[in-house]
């Protein structure tokens, strides 16, 4: 009798569930996130007959496949990431809900609404702008004032005003920006369950004069002119080995002490990874790593990973490596850092004069010596500046397996 009746609840809760799921329409639909009274961030989204909901930022798509009823409301969680989803239906072509980030303890939660569209994000009539602002532009974020830094704005224009690009910093990119050119006014933006970046910009002679919100815990203004040939400092410049030996020794996920060097990585080519698994940079590091370890890993390379994590506690920053491990399957270890915090990770890492990004990666040959160390991490949103460097890290890791 009381398996039945435990039969009875899970199969109620199934139609219950599965009837409520229904009320996503299936299709295009238009979403805003709001920041503040007068500051939206719009994003697309589609509906599936599965009713996974599939996110498009420019060529990325982020498909949140598991849901599940809490109280009245859908909860749809990121893949990866520890962020969410929650709303309430209040017809089938309308909802209201949250985004939801339960590491920040201010501001984690924005509000979201969204409508059923029977066309998709940019194919509204958009007055063609006669401005162009194809190609590279040299920004300045937070211009005069002691926080200001540099980056590369990459946009690319097409014909119906819609932009596509990204910023480049020293430490990384912004992501896979989308948006659109009307008259004299650019707006991009991103949501990619990590970040929620808005970029306003009007065009006053020939130069970007905007905003950058970052979710509704941070703005600043950044001015940009065009310049194709400036550049960022190299970011094998950024962090430099001021020790004798590379060295560390960190848990593994079953809190057995792994320590650097090794039996297992003496005479092999190695790269240590200095990531953490909320940090979208190094999760296209780690894609690209992943396919680097199965290329090259026969031939005598190892890359060992070490995550600093949000959670205070050892056995919560297992549970978060071991999350994104289920998603992402690396090949190769991952070990416990500590805290997210770049002064933590350079404390630990004293031999190098910083840690002043997440990813940041050391490069050894088969004798033990460090040969590079790259800070942040450009990835497939940067275009042919990703592509360029796949290919120089390739030769590199070849160059170093035959030496």
């Amino acid at each position: 009798m009381k398996l039945l009746k435990t039969l009875l609840f899970i199969f109620n809760a199934f139609i219950v569930f599965h009837a409520h799921s229904s009320l996503l329409k299936q299709g295009p639909w238009r979403g805003q996130l709001i920041l503040n009274d007068s500051t939206l961030i719009s994003f697309s989204f589609s509906v599936n007959e599965n009713d996974h909901l599939i996110l498009r930022n420019a060529d990325e798509r982020i498909t949140l496949k598991e849901f599940k009823l809490k109280g009245d409301s859908l909860l749809y969680p990121f893949p990866i990431y520890q962020t969410y989803l929650i709303f309430k239906t209040r017809n089938n072509n309308s909802i209201e809900g949250y985004f939801v980030n339960p590491d920040r303890k201010k501001h984690s939660k924005v509000k979201l609404v969204a409508k059923h569209l029977e066309k998709s994000k940019f194919t509204d009539s958009i007055k063609t702008s006669k401005k162009n602002i194809n190609g590279n532009w040299h920004v300045t974020f937070s211009p005069n004032t002691k926080s200001s830094y540099p980056a590369i704005g990459k946009f690319e224009q097409q014909k119906n005003g819609r932009v596509t690009g990204t910023f480049l910093t020293e430490t990384g990119d912004y992501r896979f920006l989308e948006g659109k050119l009307k008259n004299d006014s650019l707006v991009l933006s991103c949501f990619d369950g990590s970040h929620l970046f808005l970029f306003n910009a009007k065009i006053i002679d020939n130069e970007l004069h905007g905003s950058f919100y970052s979710g509704s815990h941070w703005y600043t203004n950044w001015i940009a002119k065009r310049n194709p040939s400036f550049h960022l400092a190299h970011p094998d410049s950024l962090t430099t080995f001021v020790g004798d030996t590379f060295h560390f020794k960190h848990p593994d996920l079953e809190n057995n002490i792994y320590q650097f060097p090794n039996e297992e990585t003496i005479g092999k080519v190695t790269i240590v990874q200095i990531m953490g698994t909320w940090c979208p940079n190094c999760l296209d590091e780690s894609n690209f790593y992943k396919q680097l370890y199965e290329n090259y890993h026969d031939e005598g390379l190892e890359i060992i990973a070490i995550a600093y994590e949000y959670p205070k506690t050892f056995d919560k920053q297992v549970a978060r490596v071991n999350h994104y491990l289920e998603y992402k399957k690396l090949p190769y270890p991952v070990l416990i850092g500590g805290h997210a915090s770049k002064q933590e990770a350079s404390a630990d890492f004293n031999m190098l004069s910083k840690i002043s990004s997440f990813p940041t990666s050391i490069f050894i040959n088969r004798k033990g010596e460090v040969v590079k160390i790259h800070t942040g991490f450009s990835g497939p949103g940067t275009g042919e500046i990703y592509n360029d460097y796949v290919k120089k890290t390739e030769l590199l890791i070849e160059k170093l397996l035959i030496e």
